[in-house]
């Protein structure tokens, strides 16, 4: 039985900001119902004791960045059992903001020592077997904010337990100061072209990166774009000196949180031999909304981020255009303070049409996804993608430009179209889409048969799961 400990800073249904925590959610999961052993590891931040089942072992680390003791709390996941060690430390993560950022949206200033401290707690784990009677075998580590345990790992000549470290999103790299980095008690050689040194800075990602011994990425096209100075963010060049090292594992979906026939979410489940009561959920959706019931008329939905990278102001610039042919746009999402001031002035104008809120409700995206008719995922870049894959599975076409993970999951055209897809991250090339989108719907036979092949892929996580045990086993038979 392969020991593994998966390393993240978010897990739902604990804490959730955006794909990785789903990831490391189901992930591990499916991973225990292979037979591993996987237990989890991530920060107490605030209200997170609340919702797992009573500690039962903390064990006193010291005070080795002088903020305070860090603690490793033992506890379990209520859901399904899963064990999980918290690390607690009062002045570093129990805040009232998110995760990275404080409540105005800034990263904190401290967030370098945030997770340096959290990594530093991993690292232990692994190399002292005193602390607890557990010693894994494989440590899973999850973006920017558990990078440095590998450098941790490396410094103190850890050789038993092989690194993963799979990147997320290459864009957010836990990149700081130079000078911040001697606050992290590594050794000064580390800092340098081959260690963590980036652009002058230091990048935690980037350590993650070259002291591990594998790298996944979260579909297989982002691992080959990301080789590149379009999609590589910087780190193209580092990646493609250890590319014999980088695999793409396509991201899965637990559909037993994501599946139209079993969500608790939904007034009325239905399947893809019931698509007539998608029409019913469309209905209660449009009524929750305020929008005009005539379910003749296409409804594209957004759940996201508003940032650049997902291409949402194009979906502005075309918008208006499409909203005058008679469809209706349902979005849920926040981020860039002009893109939500965009879309809330579009509400402003098409008020009958368009619905806008700000924020992100779990229960409010699942009755999305079930009631609109397609999702629009306009990425500049998209490492793997999750709403495609939820849309899919509830029958909803998702509308993507072809990049990164919506290239591997949605197609247009042929036995296997499930969706439409563009190239061109332009306005013009969205546009386009949007026309052949608006055409099928009014073509019903058409429409109900690109909806049951979309509801027929298996993207679960039972079905990548091998590809991950392959993976750690060639990781233990080559150490």
């Amino acid at each position: 039985m392969m020991k593994i400990l998966f390393a993240a800073s978010e897990i739902y249904p604990l804490i959730k900001t955006g794909g990785l925590a789903d990831v490391a959610g189901a992930l591990p999961l499916a991973l225990r119902k292979k037979g591993c052993d996987v237990r989890l590891i991530m920060p107490a931040y605030n209200g997170i004791l609340d919702k797992v089942a009573p500690i039962h072992n903390t064990i006193n680390l010291g005070n080795p960045f002088g903020v305070g003791d860090l603690l490793l709390l033992e506890s379990h996941l209520t859901e399904n059992d899963t064990p999980i060690w918290l690390v607690q430390c009062q002045a570093l993560f129990e805040r009232d903001g998110g995760p990275y950022v404080d409540p105005q949206g800034h990263d904190y200033t401290d967030n370098h020592i945030r997770f340096a401290a959290f990594s530093w707690v991993v690292a232990q784990l692994i190399s002292n077997s005193t602390i607890v009677n557990w010693h894994a075998d494989i440590v899973h580590l999850n973006d920017w904010q558990t990078g440095l345990t590998a450098a941790y790992l490396k410094s103190w000549g850890n050789h038993t337990t092989s690194v993963v470290t799979t990147v997320h999103n290459l864009r957010y790299n836990g990149s700081f100061e130079q000078d911040k980095f001697y606050d992290l008690q590594l050794p000064d050689h580390m800092f340098n072209m081959h260690g963590v040194e980036f652009y002058g800075q230091f990048s935690a990602l980037k350590a993650g990166l070259v002291y591990a011994d594998a790298i996944t990425t979260v579909s297989p096209t982002y691992a080959h774009e990301i080789l590149t100075p379009h999609y590589g963010d910087g780190l193209d060049g580092v990646l493609t000196a250890m590319q014999s090292k980088l695999t793409g594992i396509l991201n899965g979906v637990d559909y037993d949180q994501w599946s139209p026939e079993k969500d608790s979410l939904l007034a009325i489940n239905y399947d893809q031999y019931s698509l007539h009561l998608k029409q019913e959920n469309k209905r209660l959706l449009l009524e929750e909304c305020g929008l005009e019931t005539n379910l003749e008329q296409p409804v594209l939905g957004i759940v996201s981020r508003l940032t650049e990278q997902k291409g949402l102001d194009l979906v502005l610039d075309v918008m208006p255009n499409i909203l005058e042919q008679g469809c209706k746009l349902v979005l849920l999402g926040s981020g860039d303070k002009q893109l939500e001031a965009g879309f809330l002035d579009l509400q402003k104008r098409y008020p009958q049409q368009v619905s806008v809120r700000i924020g992100y409700m779990e229960d409010y995206s699942h009755r999305l996804q079930a009631g609109v008719d397609a999702l629009l995922i306009p990425s500049r870049f998209e490492p793997c993608g999750l709403t495609q894959l939820y849309a899919l599975k509830y029958g909803t076409l998702p509308v993507v430009r072809q990049t990164g993970g919506l290239a591997d999951t949605v197609f247009e055209g042929g036995n296997k179209a499930n969706g439409f897809v563009f190239e061109e991250a332009s306005a013009h090339a969205l546009y386009e889409a949007l026309q052949r989108t608006i055409e099928a719907f009014r073509d019903t036979k058409k429409w109900q048969q690109l909806q049951t092949n979309a509801m027929s892929y298996d993207y679960s996580w039972q079905a990548v799961t091998d590809q991950w045990i392959d993976l750690y086993q060639s990781l233990l038979k080559n150490h």
